[in-house]
């Protein structure tokens, strides 16, 4: 079977019953690219069309990013996952805080809320300095380690700030130079430029999706998403903006050790979570070094990535050697990736969107 034109059908009857109107999706195995896909136009007037280097809001498949960073600098000695936060960000170990550890950040078990009252601007929320001191701030909702809850916002500021921390680098510039540079890997933006907005698609929410709401101004996620002041800044947590093509290759760098270690990798891949039991592979809550989780029981793990609100996907398979990225301009339900992913041998977990 020719798998790319295989793939292009299955996109393009998407677009065309109109559960789609713009998507992209690519793997690589083995270090080669085996699909690369698009269909879809970039606007609702249908002026132009989607083509590989349109970029997508992928919302916390981000998070992959800071993990891959993080883990990089553990398997660099410069951390441990078992070291006091407050070693790096004295600040932070302040109202129950004082014995988190760099393991409870990645994992989502510090207790730190997902959301906070004092984000009452979208300014105030891409105003780092601002939220760090919010964090810094705030109080564990629980002894850190003993229970996990998804921090879907504030994951990215305290990765970020912690390797800001240890390395001297602002998160951007950091997994510029370090990740998606010696790559090649473009079309992956943690802020954009007036360049790269060119290339931006459209985006809507699907039919029957009801819009995100919190104490936060950061919901609705799709308006949140929309402001000028959140796409230009760097918030890892839920603000990347990227092609499939380029989370394809970004997790494909993974799988061939050129950021960090296979043995890293199987650490960091490792589930680490405070409950007894075991989860269930519908739970999201199954957490690495801030990689999502996934696989055959027995081999949780085995697939890892992050996924984001609306269905963007970064994934990959160690076992198989296989790298997915997946992007789309409608928030919602994508038919089509059940599809895509049959195509490829690969499982779709249900529970990759938070």
């Amino acid at each position: 079977m020719d798998l790319q034109k295989e793939a292009q059908r299955i996109i393009d009857a998407a677009v065309a019953d109109g559960s789609e109107q713009s998507l992209q999706f690519c793997v690589y195995r083995d270090g080669e690219c085996i699909i690369d896909v698009c269909a879809g136009w970039v606007d609702a007037g249908r002026t132009k069309r989607v083509d590989s280097h349109t970029i997508f809001p992928i919302y916390s498949t981000s998070k992959g990013v800071p993990a891959a960073a993080l883990t990089r600098l553990i398997g660099e000695g410069k951390l441990s996952p078992d070291q006091p936060v407050a070693d790096f960000w004295p600040e932070f170990a302040k109202n129950g805080k004082e014995h988190t550890l760099v393991r409870h950040l990645l994992n989502h078990s510090s207790g730190l809320r997902q959301r906070f009252p004092e984000q009452k601007s979208y300014e105030l929320v891409a105003d780092w300095p601002y939220m760090i001191h919010v964090i810094e701030e705030s109080a564990s909702d629980w002894e850190p380690g003993t229970r996990t809850r998804y921090q879907s916002l504030t994951y990215g500021w305290v990765t970020a700030e912690l390797i800001r921390r240890i390395t001297g680098k602002e998160f951007r510039d950091y997994v510029n130079g370090k990740l998606f540079e010696p790559e090649g890997i473009s079309d992956f933006y943690f802020g954009t430029t007036d360049e790269a907005e060119k290339n931006a698609a459209e985006f809507r929410l699907g039919p029957g999706v009801e819009p995100s709401c919190s104490i936060s101004i950061c919901d609705p996620l799709d308006v949140l998403m929309r402001q000028p002041c959140i796409r230009r800044a760097a918030l890892p947590g839920f603000n990347g903006i990227a092609s499939a093509r380029a989370l394809a290759r970004f997790y494909q760098a993974i799988l061939a050790g050129r950021y960090f270690s296979r043995e890293m990798l199987l650490e960091a891949t490792e589930l680490h979570r405070p409950e007894p039991e075991e989860p269930k592979l519908s739970s999201f809550n199954v957490f690495g070094y801030g990689f999502a989780l996934s696989g055959p029981k027995g081999d949780i793990g085995r697939v890892f990535g992050h996924g984001g609100y609306g269905g963007s996907d970064g994934l990959a398979d160690r076992e198989k050697n296989l790298s997915v990225g997946f992007t789309a301009g409608i928030l919602g339900a994508h038919p089509c990736k059940t599809e895509l992913y049959k195509l490829i041998g690969f499982e779709q977990r249900q529970g990759w969107e938070p």
